[in-house]
This record gives structure tokens, sequence and C-alpha cells, in this order.
């Protein structure tokens, strides 16, 4: 049986309360005002969605109050004001103003493997990131999708036709390729996953 969650009436400090399976308070903690939903996911963290009151979005926290993911950065159009919010396993699904749209929200999915990257392509459940900084700039690093991740596979070296690599570029990614320009920004390269 996995710990239950309890919320307070106010927004003041310490609404929620979490308990072990024998009913004794483990954690107590604030998640802030304006709350419209609260959903306990399958991990024990908790999503909380806000309405335009408090323009928050959704957060994610853990079951000890610790902030983990928030839609602040997420760049979803109108994710300030959730209208609905439903949890299964550890994926949360959202439908924000602006002409709700449906949104997935996997924070751990979010995060690559392999740090910074300039470009990403995917295809079915294959992904490849492109770049980084430093040492890693001409880095082209595949992974595999889970639930709940991204599993890295192999990594090595973007390099063009002729074996050189690009230098100072230009990319784009688009579904399942990455295009990338390098100087003198003459021609367009093709990397593609799918092929």
């Amino acid at each position: 049986m996995s710990p239950g969650c309890d919320v307070g009436e106010d927004g003041g400090a310490d609404q929620v309360q979490v308990f072990d399976t024998l009913g004794r308070e483990t954690t107590s903690f604030s998640v802030g005002d304006a709350i419209e939903y609260l959903l306990v996911d399958e991990a024990g963290q908790l999503w909380a969605g806000y309405f335009d009151e408090n323009p928050i979005g959704i957060r994610l926290w853990s079951a000890e109050g610790r902030l983990v993911w928030t839609s602040d950065g997420a760049r979803i159009p109108g994710l300030f004001d959730c209208y609905a919010l439903n949890v299964s396993g550890t994926v949360a699904w959202a439908c924000p103003d602006m002409d709700f749209p449906l949104v997935e929200i996997r924070p751990d999915r979010g995060r690559t493997p392999y740090g910074a990257a300039h470009a990403v392509a995917v295809h079915g459940e294959q992904v490849a990131f492109y770049g980084g900084y430093g040492e890693e700039q001409g880095r082209l690093a595949y992974g595999e999708l889970t639930a709940t991740s991204v599993e890295p596979t192999a990594v090595g070296v973007l390099t063009l036709p002729d074996g050189t690599r690009p230098g100072h570029r230009r990319v784009v990614s688009r579904e399942s390729r990455i295009y990338v320009q390098g100087e003198p920004f003459a021609a367009w390269h093709v990397f593609d996953l799918n092929g």
C-alpha cells in the first residue's frame, strides 16, 4: 500500500500532509495558493495544477516536499492556467488555457543523459542528441525512449561527408532529421535517425 496524502484548507504552510501505511504523518509541506488539482502518481510524487489566480501552471513535488519540476520554463502556451489534469503512472496529462491542447508531461524523460544538446532527432523509440559544450560540440549521442527516461545506447562524433567536423555551424532539427550547415554556410547536410 502506498503512502496517502491530505491537503489542508488554507494556502498557508504545511497544507500537504504525507502519511505512511500505518496512518502516521511522515512529513508536511506547502505547495502554494490557487490550487485546482492535486494528484499523487505511482511513485508517490504530487502533481499540483494551478488556476490563473496564481499563474504557475503545473508543479511536481516529491513526497518529501521538494520541487521536482515546474512548467515555468516548459514553453507550453497557456500552461499558466491548468484547466484539466490527469496522472497515469508517472506521466501527467493536462489541458491548459490557450485553445486547450492536450499536453503530455514526462519530466524524467525530458532530461538527457548526455547533458546539453543543440539539436534532437526522434524516430519511434529512438532519439539522437547533437552537440554540447566545449569538447562535446560535435558529439552525436544515441538513446532509447523508455516509459520514464532516455536510456543511453551509443556516443559518437558527427562528421560531414568529407570526414571533417562541421566546426562553427547552424543546426535545426525536425522529426527524425538534424540539419547542419557549417561555415561558410553554403550547404546544408542532413543526419537522419531513420535512415
